[in-house]
């Protein structure tokens, strides 16, 4: 570190400024300085405030990222396929269990020459994706990609216009025919800024039904390296001595921090700025690796590159249960996301499990490895023939194919839940290890649940509420054993949990009760929904408004995801009686006994007049209260989200007065007994 106080530029400080106006001489163009900060609701984002975990929201629902990278333009444009052989690939994917694929974009692919813009690739990966009902992730292969600026993937005009990285010497860095751009060249980056901007523009106009969800903002930067050759402390040019100098700089991994974190900022800034925002991450190597300073600019409200991860190319299991743990990538509000890893290695599938075990999410490089000249590796996912490029599946593909469709059965506690290893409660892993033989019991919430298995089963068992679980068993079964006295088992189904978190039933299940445990068999691939009887009635209750005399309610009884809490005329109705569920640390889910669902505020907004309504229950903060004694035999009735109360909009006493939260003032429509 610096012996003296270091100065961050701010955006580079006022001399990038300054560079900038040089710019437009440089190069002849006035470049747009980006759009106007739009008020376009996010079609996805991260939230970092209403569950247990960093949870990417897709058009504002929780969503469940599997994802596999497909290598369209490398197959495409430097080994000759066609698309009529490619496009099967994407197919495959989809019926494979996979909801994301992630294909890199060049910025060549879309400026071809200096304002020439050329939308067929991105509108084609669009259009495949949505015929496939897959989600598209851009990884956006900017002026570099690996750590090389590579003249294909880049327009021609580019080297002549912009700034490489030099040595000491002033020559630049080279490997092969490649170099490297150098990024504190403002001319560069204004430039990029315009393009990723064209861009953005074009999904807004082309993109009507949201089916790119993402964008990775450049692929495994570098600052001063070439990735697996050359490198430099830094870059000596006239841009980044100047910017060394002005910044009071005397370590050369923090300028490199720092520049790569500036650099990648601006461009998210453009996606975030845009009609239409996606999240935003980026995949780091080397040394240069800020997640650090990014949780700094996040906590100063600050950041636009929403999670920083990387590429754990390794068949260590402990890699990937840690990944989301313990790693650097699970610091702060980081969400840890696997960026790339092996697809093809025969416990791929393995992998995937221990990187859910660990909380993190996981995608796989790549559908297929287009640089084998066998068509088979341990980077592809598929196998394919060198000559006719037939793809075929081995067997890993199946075990990967086998996990997703079982997880996908839990998707949404999946994405909404923290395991218990990795801080949470309500999710619990069992034989991370894939072992042969395991027979253990591990705590769920308010339970310790066993699970058994002689044939190599892997368990996910999901703690919904008090009274309702799900049990997964991953590549074969396994028996789930409850002790007996947590209660009398009302039900036992197979089936899946659909994309609004609704029970789909298949047929009921058998149990055992015998030497004190309840047992419950699922076998490969099943997902097993378990409701245990309410036998303490005590815990069911009628919620009623102090003001009016009149009860919480759902509007018509329905048992529908986003039905309205009303207040009505008390009749003792089952949509009038609600349970009480310990959600821990002194808040609890209040959950409607005829439809089993939590009252929720609409999205989990933190304005007041937000209205409440019944939604799955999904462990979110906004769906936790905490009962507030008013000292009078009433209580408050506040979300934890928000610290709003309760109320009766413009405390109304009609039947049918919708509820809203509200800054608690001690009103009497914000006063409830139970």
């Amino acid at each position: 570190m610096s012996s003296v106080p270091r100065k961050r530029p701010r955006r580079w400080g006022a001399l990038l400024a300054t560079l900038a106006i040089a710019a437009t001489s440089l190069t002849g163009v006035v470049l747009a300085s980006g759009p106007a900060t739009a008020q376009t609701q996010p079609v996805s984002k991260v939230d970092t405030t209403t569950y247990d975990k960093e949870v990417l929201l897709v058009d504002g629902k929780p969503f469940y990222h599997s994802g596999v990278q497909f290598r369209y333009e490398h197959q495409r444009y430097q080994k000759g396929w066609t698309d009529a052989e490619l496009k099967p690939i994407l197919q495959m994917i989809a019926e494979d269990g996979f909801n994301v694929v992630n294909i890199p974009i060049w910025w060549s692919q879309v400026e071809p020459s200096k304002n020439n813009f050329d939308w067929t690739d991105l509108e084609k990966y669009i259009d495949w994706c949505e015929e496939y009902g897959l989600k598209l992730e851009l990884l956006w292969f900017s002026h570099e990609s690996t750590g090389h600026s590579i003249p294909m993937r880049v327009p021609d005009y580019a080297w002549n216009d912009y700034q490489l990285v030099v040595d000491e010497n002033g020559d630049p860095l080279q490997s092969g025919d490649n170099f490297l751009f150098d990024k504190t060249d403002p001319n560069l980056l204004e430039r990029e800024k315009f393009v990723l901007g064209e861009v953005m523009d074009h999904l807004a106009a082309y993109d009507t039904a949201h089916t790119t969800v993402g964008m990775q903002v450049t692929n495994e930067p570098n600052v001063a390296q070439l990735q697996w050759g050359v490198s430099s402390d830094r870059s000596y040019s006239d841009y980044s001595n100047a910017l060394w100098n002005d910044g009071g700089y005397t370590d050369a991994a923090q300028f490199r921090r720092d520049v790569l974190l500036d650099y990648l900022t601006e461009l998210g800034q453009v996606v975030k700025d845009s009609d239409y925002p996606i999240y935003t991450r980026v995949n780091t190597v080397g040394d240069a690796r800020p997640v650090a300073e990014n949780e700094q600019l996040r906590a100063q409200g600050q950041n636009t590159i929403d999670f920083i991860g990387y590429d754990p190319y390794t068949t260590n299991i402990d890699t990937f249960y840690d990944y989301g743990r313990t790693s650097t990538w699970a610091q702060g509000q980081n969400l840890p996301m696997v960026m790339e890893t092996f697809a093809g290695s025969g416990n791929a599938h393995v992998m995937k499990f221990n990187s859910i075990a660990g909380g993190a999410v996981h995608n796989l490089y790549a559908a297929t490895d287009g640089y084998s000249d066998t068509g088979s590796s341990n980077f592809g996912l598929y196998d394919f023939d060198p000559d006719t490029h037939e793809v075929t599946r081995k067997q890993v593909s199946y075990e990967i194919r086998d996990l997703n469709h079982t997880i996908n059965k839990i998707s949404v506690d999946l994405a909404t839940k923290a395991p218990v290893e990795a801080g949470g409660s309500h999710l619990q892993t069992y034989n991370r290890t894939a072992s042969a033989s395991v027979d253990v019991t591990k705590p769920l919430a308010d339970v310790n649940v066993n699970y058994a298995t002689s044939t190599g089963g892997q368990g996910i068992a999901v703690q919904r509420s008090a009274t309702e679980f799900a049990l997964i068993s991953i590549d074969n079964g396994g028996t789930y054993s409850f002790p007996e006295e947590y209660g009398d088992v009302s039900s036992v189904e197979v089936g899946f949990y659909d994309a609004n978190d609704d029970w789909v039933s298949e047929g009921s299940r058998s149990h055992d009760v015998s030497g004190g445990n309840i047992d419950i068999t699922v076998n490969e691939g099943e997902a097993v929904r378990v409701v245990f009887a309410n036998t303490d009635p005590s815990t069911t209750t009628e919620i009623v408004a102090r003001h009016s005399d009149k009860c919480l309610d759902v509007v018509s009884a329905s048992t529908d995801n986003g039905a309205d809490a009303i207040q009505w005329d008390c009749h003792g109705g089952d949509n009038q009686q609600w349970r009480l569920e310990n959600a821990g640390d002194g808040y609890f889910q209040i959950v409607a006994s005829h439809s089993g669902k939590c009252l929720d505020v609409v999205d989990a907004s933190t304005d007041n007049n937000a209205r409440i309504e019944q939604w799955g229950c999904s462990d979110g903060l906004h769906q936790q209260w905490e009962l507030r004694d008013t000292g009078d035999g009433y209580v408050e009735i506040v979300a934890r989200h928000s610290g709003k109360c309760l109320d009766v909009v413009s405390a109304s006493t009609d039947d049918g007065a919708r509820l809203q939260q509200y800054d608690c003032w001690d009103g009497t429509n914000q006063h409830w007994s139970l």
